[in-house]
């Protein structure tokens, strides 16, 4: 267990946990480095031209040249090169995350899991900000996994509460709630043994932003969903009423066998007419 400290420690826990701290990495996905980063990583950190294939990790393309580093020999052999590409694409990851309105998420419970800055980061390094925007808008029921079958969870729970002002530029420690003083940040390090849950306090949030977020428990989502469910099934129910009245009334000899099934498909139109205004 990693005593949550500051970003260097922070740094070196990711290391440890991608590559044992091996610089000169590469595993058979191709992902390269102490932090096991991709094409597409390097590309949003600056050292990778975009190419055909950003997914595939196979280093075909054009390097930048950003801070010395030409080819993926030289990445290899620049420990210090691969610190500083981390950090620069933490920084970017760090900027999608509040343009997509996640950091909103800080200090809440997902999943089981208090969610801080070092958590969110770890989570998106591992499966994109894109799978950390499942996770979260889930509520945790969405966990996505990497090629190896690791779950996001795992590393939110395991990074969790490192200072990451150094990237987020937040001086508020996410794992305790607590303001950094005059002083700076030197006195919110998070206490890596503080039990997530019942020894951290809630940010403030606006009674609609908890609402909408789900801080109480159920969120709108929830029950925007719930109530498109319950109008989809009074409206099945609406139209099998209708060609049960029809089937009976052209049994009866009150109305043909074409008027019936006109009126059914009628119905039938209008329900599905509804479900999709209802449901848009």
């Amino acid at each position: 267990m990693w005593a949550a400290s500051e970003y260097s420690d922070y740094l070196a826990a990711l290391s440890a946990k991608e590559s044992s701290n091996n610089p000169n990495s590469m595993n058979q996905y191709g992902f390269l480095g102490r932090y096991q980063m991709g094409e597409s990583a390097l590309i949003d950190a600056g050292y990778y031209q975009k190419d055909m294939t950003p997914d595939t990790n196979d280093w075909q393309g054009v390097w930048t040249g950003k801070n010395g580093i030409d080819s993926k020999a030289d990445f290899l052999a620049n420990a210090a090169g691969q610190t500083q590409a981390i950090s620069d694409y933490n920084g970017k990851q760090w900027a999608t995350i509040q343009t997509l309105g996640l950091d909103n998420y800080l200090g809440q419970t997902v999943g089981g899991i208090l969610m801080t800055e070092s958590g969110l980061l770890a989570g998106a390094h591992l499966v994109g900000v894109g799978g950390l925007k499942k996770y979260l808008q889930s509520n945790g029921m969405v966990v996505p996994s990497d090629a190896n079958n690791t779950a996001i969870t795992q590393y939110i729970a395991a990074f969790s509460g490192y200072n990451m002002a150094a990237i987020t530029g937040n001086t508020t420690s996410a794992s305790n709630g607590g303001q950094a003083g005059s002083g700076g940040a030197s006195g919110n390090v998070p206490n890596g043994n503080q039990n997530p849950i019942s020894g951290s306090s809630q940010p403030q949030q606006s009674p609609s932003a908890a609402f909408a977020s789900g801080a109480g428990g159920v969120s709108y989502q929830d029950i925007k969903t719930a109530i498109h469910s319950i109008i989809a099934i009074l409206l099945f129910l609406w139209t099998a009423f209708v060609a049960w009245g029809q089937f009976k009334l052209w049994s009866d000899n009150g109305i043909s066998i074409m008027g019936m099934q006109t009126n059914i498909f009628r119905a039938s139109a209008v329900m599905l007419l509804l479900i999709f205004i209802f449901m848009a």
